[in-house]
């Protein structure tokens, strides 16, 4: 019975055809290259010289998450600061993993894939997803801080977490560790970038629905009817949101709406507003506000050729 069990654990069955291969075998796997890698691999070391370097003597901060506004961050502003020798070991772990990974998907038969070698794929990645999300929480400090720094009454505190928190996480996969750097210097630029473009982008949005000519809003082809009674800038008002409305649904048009401060909105909501109010999240919000954004552009340029 003994013999008879090694053999039957010996054979490698091939796995089948499906989602689970196809998604690995198409998967870009991307990592930051190091020439220590190939002789790591080489050397069947799996990651034990790397484990060599303690992640339980750095700081945590006990008041980190005090602030009412900050407790849904709570458990990544709590996450234990990284020395740089630990923040060296983590980047380093993150990429011989996904490295480790990519040799193998190189390997993959696609008339013939083995079942062991996909799981040990996923094995790889989700381990490289750990290492990923133990640097993003261990550095949303950064977001917190430099939002405070930047946000206004016309850019929310949420909106800029939000924002620097994608920044953040493409900085982590960016962040080439062999440079020598600390990681808080690259993230920090990578944050405030982010910030400049939102900030020129939302610049730009207002921009386009300033109003400083009121013919262009009174000759545009729309025959119903206009309050004239009501004062200029509510009149003008009404009368866009008319037009727009021919354009967006009534969801695109309700975030235009609370985005933009139009209508009876007194000052432009936040996303986290719009996201309560609406039953969806920031993120879908955010998604809605671009397609608005885009068809009205689109609707803009054919206008002003046909008033050219």
């Amino acid at each position: 019975m003994i013999a008879k069990q090694e053999v039957h654990d010996s054979v490698v069955e091939p796995a089948r055809p499906g989602t689970k291969f196809d998604r690995i075998l198409k998967m870009q796997i991307e990592f930051i290259p190091s020439t220590e890698f190939e002789p790591m691999l080489l050397a069947k070391a799996r990651l034990n010289v790397l484990e060599a370097v303690p992640l339980n003597g750095s700081v945590v901060r006990k008041d980190a998450a005090s602030d009412e506004s900050l407790k849904c961050l709570a458990p990544a502003l709590g996450e234990s600061l990284l020395s740089f020798a630990e923040e060296q070991h983590e980047f380093r772990r993150m990429n011989f993993l996904k490295f480790s990974a990519q040799r193998l998907q190189s390997t993959l038969d696609q008339s013939n894939p083995d079942a062991r070698t996909i799981a040990e794929i996923e094995r790889l990645l989700a381990e490289a997803q750990q290492t990923r999300d133990h640097l993003i929480r261990a550095n949303m400090r950064l977001v917190v801080a430099n939002s405070g720094k930047y946000c206004t009454t016309s850019y929310s505190f949420e909106d800029l977490v939000s924002d620097g928190t994608l920044a953040l996480m493409e900085a982590v996969e960016k962040f080439d560790y062999q440079r020598g750097f600390r990681f808080s210097t690259y993230a920090t630029h990578a944050i405030r970038r982010s910030f400049f473009r939102k900030i020129g982008r939302r610049q730009k949005d207002r921009a386009r629905f300033t109003v400083t000519d009121p013919e262009v809003l009174t000759t545009a082809v729309d025959h119903r009817e206009v309050d004239f009674d009501a004062p200029n800038e509510t009149q003008l008002i009404n009368h866009m949101l008319l037009v727009l409305s021919d354009h967006l649904t009534e969801r695109e048009l309700r975030v235009i709406e609370g985005r933009f401060g139009l209508k009876n909105e007194a000052e432009p909501r936040t996303l986290m507003e719009l996201s309560s109010e609406l039953g969806i999240c920031k993120e879908r919000v955010r998604q809605i506000e671009g397609i608005a954004l885009g068809k009205l552009r689109t609707f803009a340029v054919k206008y002003s050729a046909k008033l050219a």
